[in-house]
């Protein structure tokens, strides 16, 4: 892979162009250079890229150099991505969509269907390799190749390659970083999901806020939970009456105190003689006479 940035021109809508190659006979090997750039042309460092979608073909001279230095011939071209080996097409859309035509200066000044970007140094188009599969190759590496309209066989006979035979075609190779995504973590009750087997998920762990630390839904309310509920007067958490809180969740009143005259010696009482009469000692409110 080579460090250079490519001084190609290309626009939508590609009709007729060039098509006429500086190429004097059948034996004729493609003159000039093509490259992988950004979409501004700019230098890229050892042709590594962040993105299939960065990466852009250029051609012709490279960085500050002048236009014609290593330029491809005048004419119409293909473009295919492939795997280093080139055994594997992975450009995805038609050929016609991959086609760009270079002018008399070395600069690419038509495209297809691809997206284009504008070479900074000379002011020509470079073009989107996209749309193109991930390469089967371990290293994340790929290959750009080109070859004039007239030299594309159509086929993978002789020595073509999906229609580009070497000798007339330009290559260059170059990689895009993998982007490895941290699997998400497993489910868990407090993510804020409700996954399989939860109830509810509150995204924390705290009781009595609607949904349980363990993602269940909290009982209904119900007398004897301990909370006083709508519709509850008292609430003690039991179903026992005689409390001050009755089984149906309702205050009790306090018994009455025991009458004076049940032959028993109750709490203020001095006296008690099983009577409620006065002058027998013991007054009928059971204080010593």
């Amino acid at each position: 892979m080579r460090n250079f940035t490519v001084s190609f021109v290309l626009v939508a809508g590609l009709s007729g162009g060039c098509q006429s190659l500086n190429l004097n006979d059948s034996t004729s090997e493609l003159s000039g250079a093509t490259f992988t750039t950004l979409p501004d042309g700019s230098a890229v460092n050892a042709n590594i890229y962040d993105s299939k979608d960065d990466v852009y073909l250029d051609g012709g001279p490279g960085l500050n150099a002048p236009s014609k230095a290593a330029s491809l011939p005048a004419g119409d071209y293909y473009f295919m991505v492939t795997d280093p080996s080139g055994r594997t097409l992975l450009s995805t859309d038609v050929i016609e969509a991959r086609r760009f035509t270079v002018d008399e200066n070395g600069l690419v000044v038509a495209a297809s269907a691809h997206l284009t970007g504008i070479d900074a140094d000379h002011g020509a188009l470079t073009v989107q390799l996209m749309p193109y599969l991930d390469t089967p190759n371990n290293g994340g590496e790929y290959k750009m190749w080109i070859t004039p309209v007239d030299r594309y066989t159509g086929s993978d006979a002789g020595a073509a390659k999906h229609g580009f035979v070497p000798r007339y075609s330009k290559t260059d190779n170059f990689k895009v970083r993998e982007v490895v995504t941290p699997p998400p973590p497993p489910p868990y009750c407090g993510d804020g999901n409700v996954d399989e087997g939860e109830a509810c998920d509150d995204g924390n762990n705290t009781d009595g806020d609607g949904c349980e630390a363990n993602c269940t839904m909290p009982p209904p309310p119900c007398c004897g939970d301990g909370n006083v509920d709508a519709g509850e007067q008292c609430d003690d958490g039991n179903l026992t009456d005689g409390d001050g809180c009755s089984a149906n969740c309702t205050i009790e009143l306090p018994p009455p105190p025991p009458p004076c005259g049940n032959g028993v010696l109750d709490h203020g009482e001095a006296c008690d003689d099983g009577n409620t009469n006065n002058g027998d000692g013991c007054s009928a409110t059971c204080q010593c006479e």
